[in-house]
């Protein structure tokens, strides 16, 4: 009897997991799609903040350097975004540079500093730091008595400055190494 009483809440909770995994995995294919096209979206979006006189973009296949995740040229030839990823403070921080035909920096973007210390890692995001890198093209540094573009990092924040620096670095050693062709 008392094994009788036990089995039925058992099927019971049974029933219960697998209505809810069954439901659950329902919900994940019905957003899946909706979720992936507002990503290309907002890509898209943020590609176009970059490298505005684009109108559109195609990926470019090549071999990727360290911390690059992907290569995008412009379809009218105005360009290249580049996006590249280097570990800050709390995590990876995510940047798009976006350069002109001649490999002058229109523009970037940090589209990922979620795990950076707010109030001074996320002043990487700002204009303030972001601007100092447009018109810059060949070698950015970070020390004021090296060759290149000096690029002054954020005050207190310099593991998320030098993540910054870093993936524009890397971008610009990207397009060096694709050529800038069209």
């Amino acid at each position: 009897m008392e094994k009788k009483n036990m089995l039925a809440p058992t099927i019971v909770l049974v029933c219960i997991c697998l209505v809810a995994s069954m439901l659950l995995a329902a919900t994940f294919q019905i957003t899946k799609p909706i979720i992936d096209d507002i990503n290309v979206r907002m890509a898209n979006e943020s590609r176009a903040e970059v490298l505005p006189e684009a109108d559109g973009f195609t990926q470019v296949d090549t071999e990727l350097l360290d911390g690059v995740t992907e290569v995008y040229k412009a379809d009218n030839g105005a360009g290249y975004v580049i996006t590249s990823a280097f570990k800050g403070f709390g995590g990876l921080v995510t940047v798009m540079t976006g350069m002109d035909a001649e490999g002058v920096i229109q523009n970037i973007k940090v589209t990922d500093a979620s795990n950076e210390t707010p109030g001074l890692g996320s002043k990487t995001t700002l204009p303030d730091h972001t601007n100092k890198f447009q018109g810059v093209s060949g070698t950015i540094t970070m020390d004021k008595e090296a060759e290149g573009t000096y690029i002054a990092p954020v005050t207190g924040a310099s593991y998320s400055s030098k993540a910054v620096f870093n993936a524009v670095s890397a971008a610009l050693a990207q397009y060096e190494q694709i050529g800038g062709n069209f």
